[in-house]
């Protein structure tokens, strides 16, 4: 008895086992396309197709071993005629950030018009888990874009509690449409979602020769023609004051560019009279024979200061007076025209003092006194516009070229009935006579950033900017 219960133990084991086994393999795989995997852990495409339920052909080798006569139908587009596409698409950047290393799996089947969706890991695949699935009715297909009135969604473990919310609660119901923005760029927009689904796509499915040959043809059927479009009379009234004004607008902006730039090329076209040395045309002004000076005196006053920087304990009960400076007494002297003068002397001696005096520049809180003459007249009251005086440091713009520097100085000093094409021959006069004519379109520099010309030639230049207002003096 106990040998026979021993045998029908391990018969039963064995049934129970085989079933079990058939079991499991009629419950693994159940797209026509699909085999189960070595490993035995999922399913995975049979070669030359990919996606959701591997219905997505990559060759046309893969549609023949369906059919002879069936075809791969590459692209986004709808015909008449297509009856399904499966798409596979890798997701954007953003919302690579959202959901790292997603893709998004649809099947569409134009005669039953539905959709499915689906968002997974691409390491995974379709076959994988999935972390959201939805289900879209009521589609229609024209060319490359999809609508479908309604879409249900459910979330697995993969999905975060705000986007269970979103996708179960929030977007229930609600339209969405899949718009092909370029031939591999796909956007799912969902009514009322805060971001669209997009994507690097490709879609395919194995079709009929005649959906081939509707696809090559560009099938109009497909697409249904566009509605007309209607116009209120607000709109055309307003579009064309618009137009009216722009109109008059441009109309206006080319007159007055049409006069300007004839009023440009008449002051700069070359006359008879300024083919003629511009100094011609100059006010009279007969340059000075003798320039000569007497008695003169230059004291430095200071202002009364009660050293508001110092500690009380340390100020003067009254002002801190300090008594004149004489720096100049009695100097005197003259020069002709077309003599050179030199002042020599150590540092602090006057040398600057006596020149900013002789040109009547003021120099601080000092007070001159003496006689100036030209000729052996005095001073006219306009002696500062007749007379040129560079300065001992120069100040130079370092941005502005040789010649455009000149030329600041001779557009603003130079009397206004002077025409622009006489100033500018004497700019050029002037840079011909002081040798800067090799750097007359070389920027001025510095000494720290802006590399330019030398520092001798920048001393030329500050010469040639008073020497172009034609000095008396």
């Amino acid at each position: 008895l106990r040998h026979l219960v021993m045998r029908v133990l391990r018969v039963v084991g064995v049934v129970v086992g085989a079933m079990m086994a058939v079991a499991s393999s009629a419950q693994t795989c159940k797209a026509p396309n699909e085999i189960l995997r070595a490993d035995g852990a999922q399913c995975e495409c049979v070669k030359d197709f990919l996606g959701i339920n591997c219905r997505q052909c990559r060759t046309e080798r893969a549609c023949n071993t369906l059919d002879k006569n069936s075809h791969c139908a590459v692209g986004l587009a709808y015909s008449s005629s297509m009856k399904a596409k499966t798409y596979s698409c890798v997701l954007s950047e953003t919302l690579q950030a959202v959901f790292n290393d997603g893709a998004m799996g649809l099947a569409c089947d134009t005669t039953a018009q539905t959709c499915t969706m689906s968002v997974y890991k691409s390491a995974t695949g379709p076959q994988g888990q999935h972390a959201i699935d939805c289900n879209m009715k009521e589609c229609s297909f024209n060319g490359t874009t999809v609508s479908c009135a309604s879409l249900t969604c459910t979330c697995t473990d993969l999905c975060s509690s705000i986007s269970k919310q979103l996708f179960e609660v929030s977007l229930a119901n609600k339209p969405v449409s899949l718009v092909a923005i370029s031939d591999t760029t796909l956007k799912v927009n969902i009514e009322g979602s805060p971001l669209p689904l997009e994507g690097t796509c490709s879609a395919s499915s194995c079709e009929q020769t005649k959906v081939m040959e509707e696809l090559a043809g560009g099938d109009s059927a497909s697409l249904p023609p566009p509605p007309p479009q209607t116009y209120s009379k607000a709109l055309i009234v307003s579009l064309t004051v618009v137009l009216v004004l722009l109109g008059a607008s441009g109309l206006f902006v080319c007159c007055f560019y049409a006069m300007y730039m004839s009023k440009v090329r008449a002051a700069a076209a070359p006359s008879p009279s300024s083919l003629e040395d511009p100094l011609d045309h100059m006010p009279p002004n007969s340059p000075a024979n003798i320039f000569s000076f007497a008695d003169i005196c230059c004291v430095a006053t200071n202002p009364h200061h009660d050293q508001p920087n110092l500690p009380s304990i340390f100020r003067r009960s009254g002002p801190c007076i300090h008594p004149p400076k004489t720096l100049l007494h009695d100097i005197r002297g003259s020069i002709c025209r077309g003599q050179v003068l030199g002042l020599m002397g150590p540092s602090g001696s006057g040398k600057t003092t006596l020149l900013n005096a002789l040109a009547g520049v003021s120099n601080g809180n000092t007070q001159f006194s003496g006689a100036i003459s030209l000729d052996h007249e005095p001073l006219p009251a306009n002696y500062r516009h007749l007379a040129a005086y560079v300065q001992q440091d120069d100040c130079l713009f370092p941005t502005l070229s040789v010649r455009e520097s000149i030329e600041y100085s001779a557009f603003l000093r130079l009397p206004a009935m002077l025409s622009l094409y006489a100033k500018q021959q004497l700019v050029s006069k002037v840079l011909h006579e002081l040798h800067l004519t090799h750097v007359a379109d070389s920027r001025i520099g510095n000494a720290t950033a802006i590399r330019g010309i030398s520092g001798g030639e920048r001393r030329r230049v500050s010469i040639a900017m008073e020497l172009v207002t034609q000095p008396q003096a």
